[in-house]
């Protein structure tokens, strides 16, 4: 066991290197409308698309790095897999804003750009993800760890949206503010050097379920007990890990991992909300400047501060939504809530942007609004549920730490596939149709909804653990 000092320790350049990823990642949709207005080859007639396919491409090299990453961790250390990454990525974020000093219009060097740096931020999440299970696998609450760590998004997009205002209201030219996000990232790589531990691919949980845990009585009666009672006792306890070893790796197969109760749920629910999350993430600093509120024109700069407040949103609505699904632990429930709310707060988002007498302070009240509801079930499928699945089949089975893995990987990948259709479809859609923003956010809007609908047999076995639970609670006993 390691000293709660050094848990906060690598926690805390965790969680500070996640949101690093994320700081390098938001000009690329801060800087959308700049570049229709005044860069080639986006400001012909097909800009739109153009950038929906970057995003796409990027996101494409995402998902595959993921695979290819999480395959890497199993053979390398996660330290070194996540300076590379860091480096990669803040080097190829500044190559894409040298394009504006070194006066590039060719498509295929933002393309290829894009893909690399789409791929180079996939070594983040999973050398991440496992530290951290590494070190917190055995916390009471662990799924609140987990979910705040995905804070960090949407700290990074706060953070990120200063940085990029920033920028170029000082400088005045779009590529700082990528040249300033990529050495942020840098930076925190250069930290992970010295104080990030290292982690062998072999490394194990510091404290795993199947080992029993005995007190300090316990531990003084067995050695009491003469030499053969405790060559007994080991004996005994070295059968019993064999055989759960061979029973886990019978079942460590996609198939065994897809029997996992509620597992394809989620995963579509994710899905869905990803896909309306990144629409958002990618197109909403764009529709911001195409507004004019109380007569004021919405600016580059006001912009990034109205994105700011939307992933302050997720912020908030990462925190409220892991604290409690570990207080109450019905993550059904909460996700429904959350994603239902999202789909009316995005409709009601852009029927009041379009009004005479709006009124700024309550547009970004809406906005905030938006954020906490859309970005809550985010946080919690893809960093907390797997984890949940697993432990309710492991009443049965015992615990499993690849058939997390496995969990982990069919939720988060559907949600990525998601992902990757969010941006193009919203680039499709102010491209070719004439409906235009009005129909990306019924797109949004319509998204959640059907994420919300997905779990209505989740809540049904939820409400029916709930009323269970409370007809065999001891006060209930006792009445009888």
């Amino acid at each position: 066991m390691v000293s709660r000092s050094y848990q906060v320790q690598v926690y805390s350049l965790a969680f500070l290197t996640y949101f690093g990823f994320y700081v390098s990642r938001e000009p690329y949709s801060l800087v959308k409308m700049t570049l229709l207005k005044t860069w080639a080859p986006f400001d012909g007639g097909n800009g739109w698309l153009l950038l929906g396919i970057l995003d796409t491409a990027s996101l494409a090299a995402y998902a595959l790095g993921i695979f290819v990453v999480g395959y890497l961790c199993e053979k390398f250390d996660c330290k070194h897999l996540l300076v590379f990454g860091c480096f990669a990525a803040g080097v190829t974020t500044i190559l894409y804003g040298l394009a504006n000093f070194w006066n590039i219009h060719n498509y295929w060097y933002f393309f290829i750009i894009r893909i690399l740096n789409g791929f180079s931020e996939s070594f983040g999440y999973p050398p991440l993800i496992k530290i951290l299970d590494y070190y917190f696998c055995h916390e009471v609450a662990r799924d609140f760890i987990m979910t705040a760590f995905g804070s960090c998004k949407f700290l990074g997009i706060v953070v990120g949206c200063v940085i990029s205002s920033f920028a170029m209201t000082t400088f005045e030219t779009w590529g700082t503010c990528f040249i300033v996000c990529g050495l942020v990232i840098i930076l925190i790589g250069i930290l992970d050097i010295f104080f990030m531990p290292n982690l062998p691919p072999d490394a194990q949980p510091l404290l795993n379920e199947k080992t029993p845990i005995l007190s300090n009585k316990e531990r003084g009666e067995q050695s009491r007990g003469g030499r053969d009672e405790g060559r007994q006792k080991r004996q005994s306890l070295s059968n019993t890990i064999d055989q759960d070893v061979e029973e886990t790796d019978k079942k460590e197969t996609l198939l065994e991992a897809l029997k996992l109760p509620g597992i394809l749920e989620y995963a579509v629910h994710l899905f869905f909300v990803k896909l309306s999350v990144y629409v958002l993430y990618y197109w909403i600093p764009t529709w911001f400047e195409s507004l004019t509120i109380q007569g004021l024109k919405i600016t580059y700069v006001l912009s990034c501060w109205f994105t700011a407040v939307w992933g302050l949103g997720g912020c908030i609505g990462t925190l409220i939504i892991g604290a409690a699904a570990f207080a109450a632990e019905v993550y059904g429930l909460l996700s429904t809530a959350f994603s239902a709310s999202a789909s009316v707060f995005v409709l009601i988002l852009y029927w009041y942007s379009d009004r005479s007498t709006t009124l700024i302070v309550i547009f970004l009240l809406i906005v905030l609004c938006v954020g906490i509801t859309q970005n809550g079930p985010y946080s919690l499928a893809s960093a907390c549920m797997p984890a949940v699945i697993n432990r309710i089949q492991s009443i049965h089975t015992g615990r499993n730490e690849k058939l997390v893995g496995m969990a982990t990987g069919i939720i988060d990948g559907t949600g990525s596939v998601g992902a990757i259709f969010g941006p193009l479809s919203g680039a499709i859609i102010l491209q070719y149709t004439t409906w235009g923003w009005s129909l990306v956010f019924l797109l949004v809007a319509l998204s959640m909804f059907v994420a919300a609908s997905i779990l209505s047999r989740q809540i049904y076995l939820e409400s029916i653990k709930c009323c269970s639970e409370e007809a065999n609670s001891p006060e209930n006993e006792n009445d009888m």
